[in-house]
């Protein structure tokens, strides 16, 4: 019961705004603390007290909920307050306390915005009211509020988990998690490998009996850590497990009976058959029918900016894989495609590059050129040229029509960038919407 407790929310975003809501909703004394001049607007009630600083204010609370765009080793006044004995608590792990419905949750490096899009779409043909939220644009808080007003019981969450918002994890316990990946991502943050995993792994840390428990055994580091647990039920692009795949359909093992074929839906690459699986397998547990999964899958469009095909009038395959970040998204979308790849890969990263991984990455026989830019641009291309045919352009557009002049038939030019995009743009999706823009221009 927090009615008329202090609760102060670190962070005004969608989830610091969220966390507000829920706990005015439920009767607290809430301030809502940011040291940035932004707008809010998202806000449930006027009661809500604003500060833009924090300010010792924050120290007058029995309850602290930081935001996950809030590195809580960074800000001095976080740590004030764990000296002062304060729980310090995420808000995922605050909407938890108060929703009594099942929780799906996905976490994974690539892929988790896909996989819950999926069986957003599968749920809705078992049950009345399906909440998507978390990492994909909505705060879980507000789902919570729209399930305490709600009349049907015939609710679920489905929650997309980022590594940021597993932090500060206490109780949070899903009736069903599922972990599609973990690969080299955010270490500027959570300082090395480890700790990253470590976050990502308080998605199954409070799991019992109880607990069903998705994961990708091609994954080494998963497939070690998960199997200690009890109700597990991994996927697989090579094994044979409560489902399987041969020759891209997917399988049931029970009866042999084929559930999807993946080339009768928009998802492309191997990585997109791991996450049909990993969909396909979360719907089982749940007894959707076959019927239904098939359906929803072949109607599902891809999201956008993720191995986006461009629709243009040649025989010239692009694609717009801007939310590719990471090399090892790059590395899935690159085996994708079995015609002569120009790749368009650069942006920002403060993170040290590993020349290994990139050298092997970049050595697939199916690359003909690539096409360095931005920021770390320069220094890809010092790596790359000495293995493969590369150009630097410093300036995103023009190394989209750079590549773009070196595409012939049946050719595919990829943006797949694997860096962050934080240089030339706000963010993956300003960047995707300005390379769709120069495509078709260029096309025109």
């Amino acid at each position: 019961n927090i009615s008329n407790k202090k609760v102060t929310v670190l962070g005004a975003g969608i989830s610091g705004q969220g966390a507000s809501n829920l706990a005015i909703h439920l009767g607290a004394d809430v301030l809502l603390s940011t040291n940035k001049k932004q707008s809010i607007s998202n806000l449930i009630s006027d009661k809500i007290n604003i500060e833009f600083s924090h300010s010792s204010k924050c120290l007058n609370s029995d309850l602290v909920i930081i935001s996950p765009g809030i590195n809580p080793d960074k800000v001095n006044i976080i740590k004030q307050i764990a000296t002062s004995g304060i729980p310090i608590i995420s808000e995922i792990e605050f909407g938890y306390w108060f929703s009594k419905s099942p929780i799906i949750s996905v976490t994974g490096s690539n892929g988790k915005s896909t996989v819950v899009k999926i069986i957003n779409d599968i749920f809705k043909h078992k049950y009345k009211k399906v909440l998507l939220g978390g990492n994909i644009g909505k705060s879980f808080c507000n789902n919570v509020i729209n399930e305490l007003e709600s009349n049907t019981k015939s609710l679920i969450h489905i929650l997309e988990l980022s590594s940021f918002q597993l932090q500060k994890i206490i109780t949070f316990k899903p009736i069903l998690s599922c972990i599609l990946n973990v690969q080299k991502d955010h270490l500027d943050r959570h300082g090395n490998f480890l700790n990253y995993f470590n976050d990502k792994m308080n998605i199954i840390k409070n799991a019992d009996d109880n607990s069903s428990i998705v994961y990708n055994q091609d994954d080494i580091r998963l497939n070690q850590y998960c199997k200690k647990y009890k109700k597990i039920f991994p996927f697989s692009l090579k094994n044979k497990n409560t489902i399987y795949t041969k020759s891209k359909i997917v399988y049931d093992n029970n009866s042999n009976e084929p559930i999807i074929n993946q080339k009768d839906t928009k998802l492309i690459g191997s990585h997109n058959l791991q996450n049909i699986l990993a969909a396909v397998q979360i719907s089982k547990i749940f007894n959707i029918n076959n019927k239904n999964i098939k359906k929803s899958l072949i109607n599902f469009n891809p999201l956008k900016h993720r191995m986006e095909k461009i629709e243009i009038n040649n025989n010239i395959l692009i694609i717009n894989d801007s939310k590719g970040t990471n090399l090892f998204s790059t590395q899935s979308a690159i085996n994708s495609f079995k015609n002569k790849i120009i790749l368009i890969l650069g942006g920002f990263s403060n993170e040290q590059i590993d020349s290994n991984e990139l050298v092997n990455i970049i050595k697939n026989e199916n690359i003909i050129k690539i096409v360095c830019y931005g920021d770390i641009g320069q220094q890809l291309f010092k790596i790359i040229s000495k293995h493969k045919e590369s150009i630097f352009k410093k300036e995103f557009s023009k190394a989209v029509h750079e590549a773009l002049g070196h595409a012939k038939k049946d050719s595919t030019v990829l943006l797949s960038p694997g860096f962050k995009s934080f240089d030339q743009f706000n963010s993956f999706e300003e960047r995707g919407e300005t390379f769709k823009k120069i495509v078709y221009k260029y096309y025109a």
